[in-house]
C-alpha cells in the first residue's frame, strides 16, 4: 500500500487513477456539501475526457467511498481493509494524512 493522502479534489483523484492508484475518500472531504453524490458526479464527468471508467463502492457505515479504475486490476479485500482502518484510525485519533 501506497502512503495515504487526503484528497477529494476530481482532477487530482482523475490523475492518480490514471496512473494506476485508487483512491479510499472520507466524505467530510468531499467538499462543503459533503454529498457524495455530487462529488461522484463531478468525478465522473471529468474522467469522461480522459477515458478512464471510475468504479464507486460506498461503505455507508464508514462515509467512506472507494474509488477505482475499472479498466485496471481492483485492489484486493486485504488492501481495501488496511486502507480503511488507517483512514478510521486517523479519524479517531485526529491525525492528518498528507
Amino acid at each position: 500500500m501506497t502512503a495515504p493522502r487526503w484528497t477529494s479534489d476530481p482532477e487530482h483523484i482523475t490523475a492518480a487513477l490514471q496512473r494506476g492508484k485508487w483512491i479510499v475518500t472520507p466524505w467530510e472531504h468531499l467538499g462543503p456539501d459533503n454529498d457524495p453524490a455530487r462529488w461522484q458526479t463531478a468525478l465522473r464527468e471529468l474522467c469522461e475526457h480522459t477515458d478512464i471508467d471510475p468504479l464507486f463502492i460506498d461503505i455507508r457505515r464508514r462515509s467512506l467511498t472507494v474509488v477505482v479504475n475499472a479498466a485496471l486490476p481492483v485492489p484486493d479485500e486485504e488492501e481495501i481493509h488496511d486502507s480503511i482502518a488507517f483512514v478510521e484510525q486517523r479519524r479517531f485519533t485526529g491525525h492528518p494524512i498528507r
